[in-house]
């Protein structure tokens, strides 16, 4: 006669999926330009402060 052994499994650890993008980057909506928040041009005057793109110029934020 043959037996059957039943085993119980957790769950399988495995390595979680690699990210393509960093989480502290900024995205230019033209030219589609990808880079870290400290790659972009920031011009402050009178109390407004605007991030362009390095790429292409587009000013990505204004406040």
């Amino acid at each position: 006669m043959t037996s059957t052994e039943i085993y119980a499994c957790g769950a399988v650890e495995a390595d979680p999926p690699s990210r393509t993008r960093s989480k502290s980057a900024l995205f230019c909506p033209d030219c589609e330009y990808e880079g870290p928040i400290d790659g972009w041009t920031v011009e402050q005057s009178d109390g407004d402060r605007t991030v362009r793109c390095p790429n292409c110029g587009t000013d990505v934020q204004h406040r």
